[in-house]
């Protein structure tokens, strides 16, 4: 059976209680262990801070995701030279909203941690001070941004939110200083406090700026090579180049090589490596006098798209800083989504540091994260009278390159699925394929599922909105076995984003469709039976007279919209946005020519308070009730890839069953007559090979049921490029080959 599917398919064309359970929850990567974090989002472009949140003594790590300015807290449960956290979102609340990215510093010498961060319109810097107890509690001091002495008069400390400043005692008096590029880029900018000189205390925050050239480098202004010993001539500026651009860029500043000056790690916008620039200058004049493009060295050096964020932190509990690094890039269409959290631990000291790689992706190898985006749907699409969970994504970083000096990166679209099983007497969810209905080879991105039996077979099926606003049709034959019908289902298109539901929203006992779009609106389709099957007949683009797009944020709204029945029965309606925020709406049932009521209060239905969270960017949201009772449960996905669960009463034990990609070896290539396939796992079973040419046209198929080698006679083809695909238990594979 899953042959005939696969051949089908290549026919036709190739403290404050959130409820949220992620600490408490996991999905395990074998029998014995589970995943930590399952729930709590996704990580994408982050920088790292420390605090004692519960004053324990011991140091936690904060989180800031750029992508929708979440904030995650991880509680520090380990000992020496130990690594464990453990997730706790009710600490979130205690933060104030920050945008764009944070610095975590004691700027008053009060031992409690400040907060520095972008300031939203004015390319400045505002501050909160940290007033709490028991708890961090945050005063917001300067707003709307820092100011410095410069040229007979206080004015704005340039800082974009592009541009990461380095917040450090420079000059050894007490107070923190600042190093930021200037705003036309090039140069970096020391704006020196005077508050221990004027006030004898560090809590005034009082700047001057004091060199316009800090280190004496310049950066070019079309790439991020960097010019030595160059720049500053009697205060003057002299320009490498005619027209300056500001690119954006981070700043780590610290002395990595133990002679007591400020050395400096910068990245620069769209590129992916740390630059570390050895300070040879003196305690008053930094003067770089080298420079590593390949940091850190003996170990694998960074290459993380793009602009590498670092952070000086000890993870592991040794009494020595490591190195935390993630993408600081606000393009969300350019990082390595599950790979973007680089974990390097020390091996030497804090001032002669010896690095090691540890992991790529630390903290989100122990979260659910399916790459770029997440768009859940739970349904029992197996009979088995338990919801799955099915998640459409963005897309899952591919690869990255260059055209000119503009990066661009490429991702690829699938649908994974969990289905909820019985384990041990607890309920969990097992995962099992990355690439539901083989949708991967349509080399789309931003697939969103919504189910329903659409030929009256009795088992559901699928539809899969997209980027390009049509429809995929994905049938379901037999219980796991799809079959794809048609990439533009019914001739409907909602012009880009499409985001389908589908639902009996006017209670006649057929399945209507819903589409959500980029627009931000919904456009509403009636179902009707014509000969076993549902036919959607268009009725408006404006259902509910809903828009979620929030034109103070963006000219876009992403609207996902998913209906759902209320405690008491009532026809609800939740949608997410490109802002992030979840709007839900009642009033339908009966008005669905009308205007729908937006609702701010969500406790009457999933007693939760959602104005005390902040779900990310881009978000989704399925909310029903996961098994059976009266309570409902709101599961939401964001651009950082992850999910979050809300409200769930029930203990959720999720179990991950991980699958490898086996390597597939051609020999001999270049070939003439005889090719020999072989798969590096012996486990892995080929159901049917598939050759194409340059062209993208099928050339030969072949049916296979082995897990050995496979013999291919190709005498009768002509010379030239070919592209081999296997079809296996698990997923398609691809290799090339040449014939001559």
């Amino acid at each position: 059976m899953m042959l005939r599917l696969w051949l089908a398919f290549l026919s036709l064309g190739l403290l404050y209680p959130y409820h949220v359970l992620s600490q408490y929850t996991g999905f395990a990567v074998s029998d014995m262990e589970l995943l930590q974090y399952p729930w709590a989002g996704g990580l994408d472009a982050c920088q790292f801070g420390s605090m004692d949140l519960d004053q324990d003594g011991k140091e936690d790590l904060i989180v800031f995701d750029r992508r929708g300015n979440r904030i995650l807290c991880f509680m520090n449960e380990g000992g020496e030279g130990e690594i464990s956290y453990r997730y706790e979102p009710r600490y979130a609340k205690c933060f104030p909203p920050l945008y764009d990215w944070m610095a975590i510093v004691d700027y008053d010498g009060d031992g409690r941690k400040d907060i520095f961060t972008y300031s939203p319109g004015w390319a400045g810097i505002r501050v909160f001070k940290n007033i709490g107890d028991s708890l961090p509690e945050f005063e917001l001091v300067v707003s709307p941004y820092l100011t410095s002495f410069q040229g007979g008069g206080y004015v704005n400390i340039f800082s974009s939110n592009v541009d990461y400043p380095a917040i450090v005692d420079i000059d050894g008096d007490g107070d923190l200083d600042i190093l930021t590029f200037w705003a036309l880029g090039t140069f970096i900018e020391l704006h020196t406090n005077r508050s221990m000189e004027k006030y004898g205390h560090a809590d005034s925050l009082d700047f001057e700026k004091t060199d316009y050239c800090w280190g004496r480098i310049a950066e070019d202004e079309e790439d991020n090579t960097i010019f030595l010993d160059t720049c500053l001539f009697e205060n003057t500026v002299r320009n490498i180049q005619d027209g300056f651009r500001h690119r954006g860029a981070t700043l780590l500043v610290h002395d990595f090589t133990g002679n007591g000056l400020f050395d400096l790690l910068l990245a620069d916008v769209d590129y992916p490596n740390l630059i570390f620039l050895q300070n040879g200058g003196t305690p008053d004049h930094a003067l770089m006098v080298s420079q590593d493009t390949a940091f850190p060295a003996g170990t694998t050096p960074i290459h993380l798209f793009s602009m590498p964020f670092a952070a000086y932190i000890d993870v592991d509990n040794d009494g020595v800083k490591d190195l935390l690094v993630s993408p600081f890039d606000p393009n969300p269409y350019v990082t390595q989504n599950r790979n973007s959290v680089w974990l390097y631990l020390n091996k030497g000291t804090d001032t002669q540091p010896v690095f090691e790689l540890y992991t790529k992706s630390f903290l989100q190898d122990q979260m659910i994260d399916v790459g770029s985006g997440a768009y859940p749907l739970l349904y029992d699409m197996n009979n088995d009278g338990r919801k799955d969970l099915i998640i459409g994504n963005f897309g899952r970083y591919v690869r990255s390159w260059y055209v000119g000096l503009t990066l661009h990166s490429e991702y690829l679209s699938t649908l994974t699925h969990y289905r909820q099983i019985e384990k041990e007497g607890e309920w969990m969810f097992e995962r099992q394929t990355e690439d539901l209905g083989g949708l991967s080879a349509l080399k789309l991105k931003g697939l969103v599922p919504a189910m329903a039996d659409l030929d009256g077979d009795g088992l559901p099926d699928m539809l899969i909105g997209s980027e390009n606003g049509k429809l995929i049709y994905l049938r379901q034959k037999e219980i796991d076995q799809w079959e794809l019908v048609s990439d533009f289902f019914q001739g409907i298109t909602v012009g880009s984003w499409s985001a389908p539901e589908l639902f009996d929203v006017d209670d006649d006992g057929i399945v209507d469709l819903l589409v959500g779009s980029k627009n931000g609106k919904i456009a509403f389709y009636k179902g009707q039976q014509q000969n076993g099957e549902i036919q959607f007949v268009f009725q408006t683009d404006f259902f509910g007279e809903v828009n979620v797009t929030d034109y103070n944020f963006s000219y876009d709204g992403y609207s996902t919209p998913r209906m759902f029945q209320s405690p008491d029965d009532e026809l609800m309606m939740v949608s997410g946005s490109e802002q992030g925020k979840l709007f839900l709406f009642d009033q339908i049932r009966n008005n669905l020519n009308g205007a729908f009521r937006e609702r701010s209060e969500w406790e009457f239905v999933i007693d939760t308070n959602l104005s005390v969270i902040n779900p990310g960017m881009r978000t989704a949201a399925w909310i029903g009730r996961l098994l059976e009772g009266e309570t409902l449960q709101m599961v939401t996905g964001n651009f950082s890839g992850g999910l979050e669960l809300y409200n769930a009463e029930i203990q959720v034990a999720p179990y991950l069953q991980e699958y490898s990609t086996p390597e597939v070896f051609l020999y001999p290539n270049p070939v003439s007559d005889r090719l020999f396939v072989k798969l590096d796992d012996e486990h892995t079973e080929i159901f049917a090979v598939m050759i194409y040419d340059q062209y993208g046209r099928r050339v030969m198929q072949l049916v296979s049921e082995s897990r050995g080698m496979q013999e291919i006679q190709l005498a009768h083809l002509k010379s030239g490029m070919y592209i081999i695909q296997l079809i296996t238990d698990h997923q398609p594979l691809t290799a090339r080959f040449v014939k001559y």
